[in-house]
């Protein structure tokens, strides 16, 4: 997907947490990978005719559509129950698609939705560049289009609400220099470079942000850049693969918390974990702030997490749905702020505020 850096000039802000790491953030986590349920509609909505333009739904709500990427992502589940949360919050009816991490299956649900007489399309992509029809042929009936989490490549989007990926990237690109020069005296060291999905915009964002970062500091060799799709098998067999190629390594991004949780097991499973502080334990950063990682952080398997909060993420882009029927104006693109969490704030007051909603989500 080709960069657009003015995508970012214009991203608004909720503003930053204090005394921690805390980031503007732009489109999509965690994190992705594949799902495991067929795509279904749920939460109800009367059964509306085709129409070119916006209509209520029989009770005279809003009626609203949603199609989330995958369900087999808990960072997923937690924008999921966002949206849900949101459309409780402004009144609005819901239907709902799972297009199991398969992108033609998206433009169909999505298609499906425009159908059934919705007033707005809320889409998290799978593919930046399939989605495209879709987001078109909602802008041919009039229908406002808003996308959470990741973006289109075309069509118009009236707000694209996530997190600022590209900071996110150079943020852990950041941590592991610093930390790499308590070990070294200087930024200095071997990296593995964890991708997200190829072709979302989440993957791509993260990759320049770490990229340009880590290109700073040119004591700092990463020695490997695979995909590791937000997916924790591929990205163990990456790590595994990576592993046995090098011997030294000194640290490991993650582009989402499922490719350091599958890193993390194949660093287990090489017999080469070694504990905090020891000169030979190589230091793993992700991102989304997931269940998972959270007790890998606390058991001293994952140094920290770069967390989202994809539940008040999605309820922000719902209450920008109710702004828009109200006509008044929206953000193009509204970041929601991130948290570096590692074991020094964990159990801190600022990171309970900021939310730990993997917490909420059960799978």
């Amino acid at each position: 997907m080709a960069w657009n850096s003015g995508r970012f000039d214009r991203w608004g802000t909720l503003g930053a947490s204090t005394g921690a790491v805390v980031l503007c953030a732009a489109a999509a986590l965690s994190g992705c990978s594949k799902s495991e349920s067929p795509s279904s509609a749920s939460t109800a909505a009367s059964d509306a005719t085709a129409s070119a333009a916006p209509a209520a739904a029989a009770s005279g709500k809003p009626k609203i559509g949603f199609s989330v990427s995958t369900l087999n992502n808990a960072f997923f589940v937690g924008l999921k129950l966002g949206v849900e949360k949101g459309a409780k919050d402004q009144g609005f009816d819901l239907v709902q698609t799972n297009a199991n991490g398969d992108a033609q299956q998206q433009v169909n649900d999505a298609n499906n939705l425009l159908s059934q007489g919705i007033t707005a399309l809320v889409l998290n992509p799978i593919d930046s560049k399939a989605i495209i029809p879709a987001v078109q042929k909602a802008n041919s009936m009039g229908i406002p289009v808003f996308t959470l989490d990741r973006g289109s490549d075309g069509g118009k989007v009236t707000s694209f609400v996530a997190s600022d990926n590209v900071a996110l990237g150079a943020t852990g690109a950041k941590w592991i220099a610093d930390k790499l020069k308590e070990r070294y005296g200087s930024p200095k060291g071997n990296v593995v470079d964890l991708i997200g999905l190829v072709g979302t915009t989440a993957a791509t964002d993260r990759e320049k942000g770490f990229s340009d970062e880590m290109a700073k500091y040119p004591g700092i060799k990463v020695v490997a850049r695979q995909e590791g799709a937000f997916d924790q098998e591929k990205s163990l067999n990456a790590m595994t693969n990576i592993l046995q190629k090098f011997p030294q390594i000194d640290a490991v991004f993650g582009a989402n918390d499922d490719n350091t949780v599958g890193a993390e097991k194949a660093i287990d499973n090489a017999g080469r974990y070694k504990p905090l502080g020891d000169k030979e334990h190589i230091m793993v950063i992700g991102a989304d702030g997931t269940a998972q990682a959270l007790s890998a952080i606390r058991a001293g398997k994952q140094d920290a997490t770069i967390s989202q909060n994809p539940i008040e993420m999605a309820a922000k882009a719902l209450s920008f749905i109710a702004d828009n029927n109200a006509k008044k104006p929206v953000p193009a693109n509204y970041a929601w702020p991130t948290l570096l969490i590692d074991k020094s704030n964990i159990d801190s007051d600022e990171t309970k505020k900021y939310g730990l909603w993997s917490l909420q989500v059960s799978q």
